[in-house]
């Protein structure tokens, strides 16, 4: 019985300290936070991004393979597949050196001997012959097996050393993707950031126009309606705001995922210094196709195609004809490439073009929008305007200014793209 107590106890004691600790630990507990800088998101990205570790996977499988078979042909180059089978003596002398005290036989005996090598050696000498016919099909056999080897593993080491070309190109497209993807998702986190800074100070105005509302009402200054409707529109910016919020949590969350660092309770990014867009339609960014990387690698399947065509003999008309059109075909789809590739770039003047147009057509409302603040704040002065009046000026100039920077944003997003072009890359 008294066991049973101090067993008892004993789990009472470690189930107490136990929870002491965890209480502990929680109530000592600290978040840990990471200011993130665009450099080391793009260093993260790099080295967590699938899409980089599976192009570099397969490039390291492609050199493999590569080696290998290189290795086994030259194996097969250094290994000799001709033999020569032994003969059968042919020599009259050799046949009377293994009889044993020939000299002492007599002349009948000798000759009859004699009689018998020679008849032996016409024997050996036809069985040799044929074994000599035999080694010659055998190595004839075995130099074509060998040589048709040879040119099988010829034939996949071209394709092989294509592949391992491809996915060289491939890990470099990859990264530069990579790249510009972690760099566009934390330009939009920095828009929506600010955006949300500007949804809190709008709502600042409209809650305060709100109380000022409430008051007028009790005053008797203004209608219930007039009341609802002011309130209405502080409560739908407050929906607005708590939406976005709730949106910029989801997203630095699924960042954070994509980065590794789901560890860390909080991420803050640092806003990059906001560029000024050209108001001239001035785009001077070239397109070099002997950089660009789709075009690299379809000049690796062009190569493939013309050494498979070199490779095939002219005693094979049918065959090489067929290699001629599958390397005609390549040349043919790099040409419709790089067309296509430089009408995709002319697609990136109209964006410059409509990105500077849109900057001047903002430029010239938020000019006008600071106009009719300073023309309110003047009225105000003199009694001729409210202050809700003014309020409202404000926020039309606050969201003037949250569209200017909006488009910064795009604009810092669509350099980022041109600065793709540098990488070989268009999108």
């Amino acid at each position: 019985m008294l066991k049973v107590r101090l067993l008892f106890l004993m789990i009472c004691f470690i189930l107490f300290t136990t929870y002491s600790e965890t209480a502990f630990a929680d109530a000592t507990a600290t978040v840990k936070t990471k200011n993130l800088s665009l450099d080391e998101a793009v260093k993260l990205a790099l080295s967590h991004y699938s899409s980089v570790k599976l192009a570099n996977w397969r490039a390291v499988e492609s050199n493999a393979q590569f080696s290998y078979i290189n290795a086994v042909k030259k194996k097969l180059e250094d290994k000799n597949v001709t033999s020569s089978n032994g003969q059968l003596p042919v020599s009259f002398n050799d046949f009377l050196k293994n009889i044993s005290n020939y000299d002492q036989l007599s002349d009948e005996e000798k000759a009859a001997i004699q009689q018998s090598i020679v008849l032996q050696i016409m024997i050996n000498t036809s069985i040799n012959q044929w074994i000599q016919a035999q080694n010659v099909s055998q190595n004839s056999y075995n130099l074509e097996l060998k040589n048709s080897q040879l040119k099988e593993y010829s034939n996949q080491l071209r394709s092989l050393e294509s592949n391992q070309s491809l996915n060289r190109l491939e890990v470099e497209e990859s990264e530069a993707l990579v790249r510009y993807d972690v760099i566009q998702k934390y330009y939009l986190l920095s828009s929506a950031i600010m955006n949300i800074e500007y949804l809190k100070q709008d709502l600042q105005y409209l809650a305060s126009q709100a109380d000022d509302a409430h008051s007028l009402y009790k005053s008797g200054l203004i209608s219930k309606k007039e009341l609802e409707e002011t309130q209405a529109r502080a409560e739908q910016q407050e929906i607005a705001l708590n939406r976005e919020e709730s949106s910029l949590q989801a997203q630095m969350e699924l960042f954070k995922h994509e980065l590794g660092l789901t560890d860390f309770s909080k991420v803050i990014i640092n806003p990059p210094a906001l560029p000024v867009i050209p108001t001239t339609k001035n785009f001077n960014t070239v397109f070099d196709p002997v950089n660009n990387l789709e075009l690299k690698q379809q000049d690796v399947k062009v190569k493939l195609a013309k050494d498979n065509y070199d490779a095939i003999l002219i005693s094979e008309p049918e065959l090489k004809s067929y290699y001629y059109i599958l390397w005609s075909s390549q040349l043919e789809q790099r040409n419709a490439l790089q067309q296509q590739l430089e009408e995709k770039f002319t697609g990136y003047k109209a964006e410059a073009n409509k990105l500077s147009q849109r900057n001047v057509q903002l430029k010239a409302e938020y000019i006008r929008l600071m106009q009719a603040l300073d023309d309110i704040k003047t009225l105000q002065g003199k009694g001729l305007a409210t202050l809700s009046e003014v309020d409202t000026a404000i926020r039309q100039v606050n969201q003037s200014n949250q569209q200017m920077n909006s488009l910064q944003y795009e604009y810092l997003i669509f350099l980022e793209k041109v600065n793709l072009i540098a990488y070989g890359v268009l999108i």
